[in-house]
């Protein structure tokens, strides 16, 4: 496997958020990120996924490499995301062609890299439709109702797109809508309840 090792390292943030790991096929990762609330797993395009765009816009920066190579980059906690051309050699893009994307660790070894060929699809999914319904209460706190249900709805995303924990489960969230969310005032606790402390004569 390639390695990508900066010529001259800089200093890594420690409070980075990590990059968003998600399975394409088995045995094959891709990464991502959080835009302004939407997830980006092309830099070279705007958030509409229609328009070429730096990857400066993203908060990417030209750093170079072994061999000459330089590249658009930007870390992450758990590693470093990279756009080159496609022959991986240089920074400088073209709307004309489709950049090359790939994800570094930390120690320089590429955990995917957008130019290698996708294994033949053999496998054939065993999907499932699992439907919940939640109920959360909310202490507004001067928040409105309206405002509750945004946050809620933004909670579970977050928490969808980050997956389960690694070794707990074999089975893939592929992908997953919002149906119907409503607001109800919660009522508050009932007058008309018999304290049964007072008839024992606790």
């Amino acid at each position: 496997m390639s390695r990508w090792i900066e010529l001259n390292p800089h200093g890594r943030a420690s409070d980075l958020p990590d990059a968003i790991r998600r399975q394409t096929s088995p045995g094959v990762f891709a990464f991502s990120f959080v835009h302004d609330d939407l997830e980006i797993d092309n830099p070279t395009l705007d958030v509409s996924g229609r328009y070429f765009v730096s990857p400066r816009e993203y908060g990417f920066a030209i750093r170079g490499f072994q061999s000459g190579r330089t590249a658009w980059a930007r870390d992450f906690g758990n590693g470093t995301m990279l756009v080159v051309n496609p022959e991986g050699m240089s920074h400088v893009l073209s709307p004309k062609v489709a950049a090359r994307t790939l994800f570094v660790a930390p120690n320089g070894d590429v955990l995917y890299d957008s130019a290698q060929p996708r294994r033949a699809q053999r496998y054939v999914p065993e999907l499932v439709e699992v439907r919940l319904t939640l109920s959360a209460t909310f202490d507004l706190h001067g928040e409105t109702p309206e405002g509750a249900r945004t946050v809620l709805m933004r909670m579970l995303d977050a928490a969808l797109m980050a997956g389960a924990p690694t070794g707990e489960t074999d089975a893939v969230l592929t992908e997953h809508r919002f149906e119907t969310s409503t607001v109800l005032a919660a009522e508050p606790p009932s007058t008309t309840d018999t304290d049964f402390s007072q008839l024992l004569g606790l």
